[in-house]
């Protein structure tokens, strides 16, 4: 039994896994090609919405999409620096592609296969693929927008300090909102397999696998949301000024919220415990509809195997009937041969002393 519930969180996990639409800060390569990345050359039809904090260029068709997104950065883009607790900044530039080819070519570099949105944080660029050629599933682009801004203020927050990935998407999708029950039965599904990745290791970096880079993904996102409701909304501010001055995350960790490492470690891995999120791939909706296939898949192989078994039992008495009807023929004393009745409309045909009537 425990080795079908493992097989069904498996196959729950690489279900829920299967259609991603990420989005991303660049490598640490990506942060060196921006510093002298300048603004792309975009055609001369393009047109530009121009705000407080931000410009927005799009192509004619997904100019409407321009426009609302500079409306809309004029309310979210200060909602999520006063959240994180740091400076708006100089303007940032905002591209709405109109294919996936302008998506790579605009940016100062290649950006992953996954990616539905990338930021660099250093020239102030995010680049966002147009809602015509994104799919029906993925992530409102508000959404993807909020998640990318948090990246851009974060690195020029850290300036040239590189920012730890697990608080560099942490934060991301605190700010953007994307704290949701997806990241909870994440979390269970690596409780269940007791896979969760110790803090110490999420600090030095994301696993390449991506199952695994998923689960950092939403970890970070657990430890953000739990630092800031623990130690207050101020804490998050605290802990990312310190760490970009060059404190060590230790160090930081401290003064924001007043605990080390390992007690905040110890802490929230009580508070994961204690939740019986682990349970949840087992009560998910792929895992039920995966446990009624098998038991589906389970009852059909019974069934056909009796239906097997049946056959054979008939194909072995209709052997001994001919075998029997063998045997009869041999008989001389009998006045005429039995056999088999024919059978005409459903009815069996009789035979008298006299022949068929």
């Amino acid at each position: 039994m425990k080795t079908l519930f493992l097989f069904m969180a498996m196959l729950w996990s690489s279900l829920s896994y299967a259609s991603p639409s990420w989005v991303t800060a660049p490598d640490d390569a990506g942060w060196l090609a921006q510093h002298q990345a300048p603004s792309p050359n975009v055609p001369s039809d393009w047109v530009s919405y121009e705000g407080p904090y931000a410009t927005v260029l799009a192509s004619p068709d997904d100019g409407s999409t321009a426009l609302h997104l500079s409306r809309y950065l004029s309310e979210s883009l200060p909602r999520i620096a006063d959240e994180m607790g740091v400076p708006i900044g100089r303007s940032m530039k905002i591209y709405v592609t109109p294919d996936q080819e302008a998506f790579r070519s605009l940016q100062p570099g290649t950006p992953p296969q996954w990616a539905d949105g990338t930021a660099w944080p250093t020239a102030g660029l995010i680049y966002l693929r147009s809602p015509r050629i994104r799919g029906g599933t993925a992530s409102p682009l508000e959404q993807v927008l909020d998640h990318e801004i948090a990246h851009v203020l974060l690195g020029q927050a850290f300036g040239s300090r590189p920012v730890p990935r697990w608080l560099q998407e942490g934060v991301a999708q605190l700010v953007a909102r994307e704290y949701t029950a997806d990241i909870t039965d994440r979390i269970g599904q690596g409780m269940f397999g007791d896979n969760l990745i110790p803090l110490g290791e999420l600090t030095r970096g994301f696993p390449a696998d991506p199952i695994r880079a998923r689960l950092a993904y939403a970890q970070s996102a657990d430890l953000v949301a739990y630092i800031n409701n623990q130690a207050g909304p101020e804490a998050l501010g605290v802990l990312i000024r310190e760490m970009a001055s060059g404190r060590a995350f230790g160090a930081s960790l401290k003064v924001a919220t007043g605990m080390t490492a390992d007690e905040l470690e110890g802490a929230w891995l009580s508070r994961l415990d204690n939740s019986m999120l682990w349970l949840r791939p087992l009560v998910s909706d792929t895992v039920i509809l995966s446990g009624a296939g098998i038991a589906f898949f389970i009852l059909g192989t019974a069934t056909l195997k009796r239906r097997r078994e049946r056959l054979a039992e008939m194909a072995e008495e209709e052997a001994q009937e001919d075998a029997l009807y063998a045997e009869m023929t041999q008989w001389s004393d009998v006045p005429f041969l039995p056999h088999r009745y024919p059978r005409i409309d459903g009815v069996s045909a009789h035979l008298s002393e006299h022949g068929p009537h």
